[in-house]
């Protein structure tokens, strides 16, 4: 079936539901980053192939709205179909354009599938509207009828993560979620987020790329079994464990119904973000551990990348980076995957932020600019990410300069002293200060929460320049945040450098307790590219001793000596 044919049939569809207006968002029913298969629907009807956008058809109307990540690629792939782009940030907004619509016809219909639409991209999609209620039909999913060879909902087995691991016990989780629930009144709670649910229940699934969830709905109640809504073959083998916490196992489909019946109801914010943002101490370790292993990798593959350019063998390309790495990493004891997809950006492409390799825009490496190299993994005990940018050859003034301001920054953050309940607002300020005096900056954030064997990108703590709740929550022991400043020069290059931190006591004064960064990542830098005299004595004295220790820690786990001496030398006294 053609593109033209899906919109037709889609239309015929609509015509006889009653619906003048169908919204397609990128949207799974959890409002997971990464969509699993079954619900690229906006994929599949349009042909784009971008991570982000929304879709809305009339009846004589296509339109796709997305981000400026994606404008050329949009429109490229929307060529002959009959959808028009429409840019986010220079055309009308979305929610706008629907609010228009909905003055020009009282009678207007708008209609969604059920299981695409959370009730916090309802809110933002269908605000506008007045009587919206009275206007949505979403009894019916078009896609269930028109998508002949459409993706199932994933069936393999869900598995428990040990209570060594985690460091508290399901059973204990699910208390402290009653005794909140009791305090505020609330007999049951549904949690709709994989990540939070996995954590509630210590258990890791396959279900979402890069993050090791499992598809479910998780309904906490303070007088009566919990009850968990997946399909039955996902946690077959779990059912003894499940009945001691009291968990009953429902049909997925019942919890998607429970969602599409809050779309109407004010949103009361779940307290599981800023519980699971505070790793406990087995948490930590297996954070540690996890970084350990990266960091094996990592040493494997920089001393390969380094053979390859000193021996005049064929450069690499930047897909052949992203397979060699990954390979490494999957040497390595409890790996289960990439935790997102690698940013392999040689000259050029490592200046666009969220760039990735693809056979059309593939390039083979030289030996003279930069690599920047953006990636990361799943391990049983925790989750990575890092960033290096590697020079390949000799480099300009403005390269090295760029690169050492982005490693002034990224140092200034890392070696931060500040009170308990410093916000992420606040902290911002240290990575981009350098820079700022030399007329630099970058739009993207500064660091973000990283999961304990979940997401990488994990909310709610974030440091970022921008005034956003996210960035007003306290920083306390125990929270994990990356530390990732970079500098992008369009059509010429890109740095970023990035390192995981976890945040820990540093010590108390009368003006209070004072919290510190611990670095996890265990990786030298790249100072080929660095200009020494701009750095500090104290910067220069804090690279030392992280080399030493990156030295002392990974010296061990390796086995060849050809990475063992490329190690010792990556790790000199600067």
């Amino acid at each position: 079936m053609s593109i033209n044919q899906r919109v037709n049939t889609l239309r015929t569809w609509m015509a006889d539901e009653g619906i003048g207006v169908f919204v397609v968002p990128t949207l799974d029913p959890h409002n997971s980053e990464y969509v699993p298969e079954h619900w690229k629907c906006r994929q599949w009807l349009t042909g784009f192939t971008g991570s982000a956008g929304t879709v809305v058809v009339t009846a004589t109307e296509a339109l796709l709205w997305t981000d400026s990540r994606y404008w050329l690629q949009a429109q490229e792939q929307l060529a002959s179909t009959p959808f028009r782009l429409m840019r986010e940030g220079e055309d009308i907004d979305i929610s706008e354009w629907l609010a228009g619509q909905a003055e020009q016809d009282s009678g207007l219909r708008f209609g969604f599938a059920p299981d695409m639409m959370t009730p916090e991209a309802y809110d933002v999609f269908f605000s506008r509207i007045k009587d919206k209620a009275k206007r949505m039909v979403f009894q019916n999913d078009p896609f269930a009828l028109m998508w002949h060879e459409r993706p199932g909902i994933p069936t393999v087995p869900a598995t428990r993560m040990p209570d060594e691991l985690a460091g508290r016990t399901a059973a204990e989780k699910l208390k402290d979620m009653q005794q909140w629930m009791e305090s505020r009144g609330i007999t049951h709670y549904l949690l709709t987020d994989l990540s939070e649910i996995c954590w509630m229940l210590n258990l890791r699934g396959d279900d979402v790329p890069y993050n090791p969830f499992i598809i479910s709905f998780l309904e906490v109640h303070t007088d009566a079994p919990h009850r968990l809504f997946v399909l039955p073959e996902k946690v077959e083998a779990l059912k003894a464990y499940l009945h001691t916490l009291n968990v009953t196992v429902q049909p997925y489909e019942e919890g998607l119904r429970l969602q599409l019946e809050a779309l109407e109801r004010p949103l009361m914010e779940s307290p599981v973000p800023i519980w699971r943002a505070v790793k406990n101490r087995a948490e930590q370790e297996g954070f540690r551990t996890a970084h350990l292993r990266d960091g094996v990798a990592m040493v494997r593959f920089l001393a390969w990348l380094d053979r390859t350019v000193v021996e005049g063998s064929e450069m690499p390309t930047e897909m052949d980076i992203d397979r060699r790495l990954t390979a490494l990493r999957a040497e390595q004891p409890g790996f289960c995957g990439l935790s997102f997809e690698t940013i392999a950006a040689y000259g050029p492409h490592g200046a666009i932020v969220h760039y990735e390799a693809t056979p059309q825009t593939d390039v083979r490496l030289q030996r003279t600019s930069l690599l920047l190299l953006d990636s990361g993994a799943q391990y049983d005990c925790g989750t990575t990410d890092i960033t290096r940018t590697i020079a390949l050859g000799p480099l300009s003034e403005e390269e090295r300069k760029a690169y050492t301001l982005v490693l002034k920054g990224h140092l200034q953050l890392a070696r931060a002293v500040f009170p308990e309940h410093t916000t992420g607002l606040q902290l911002d300020t240290f990575a981009r200060a350098a820079m700022w005096r030399e007329g630099f900056d970058y739009g993207h954030g500064t660091g973000h929460g990283v999961g304990h064997h979940l997401g990488v990108h994990e909310g709610p703590v974030q440091i970022r320049k921008n005034l956003r709740a996210c960035t007003m929550l306290p920083f306390l022991a125990g929270q994990t945040i990356t530390d990732e400043p970079g500098i992008y020069i369009e059509g010429h290059f890109g740095v970023r450098i990035e390192n995981t931190l976890l945040t820990v006591p540093a010590f108390e004064s009368p003006a209070g307790r004072f919290l510190k960064f611990e670095d996890l990542t265990l990786c030298p830098y790249d100072l080929r590219p660095v200009v020494l005299d701009m750095l500090t004595p104290e910067e220069r004295q804090w690279l030392n001793d992280y080399h030493r220790h990156v030295r002392e820690v990974l010296m061990p786990h390796l086995t060849d000596e050809a990475d063992r001496q490329w190690l010792l030398s990556s790790t000199q006294k600067c």
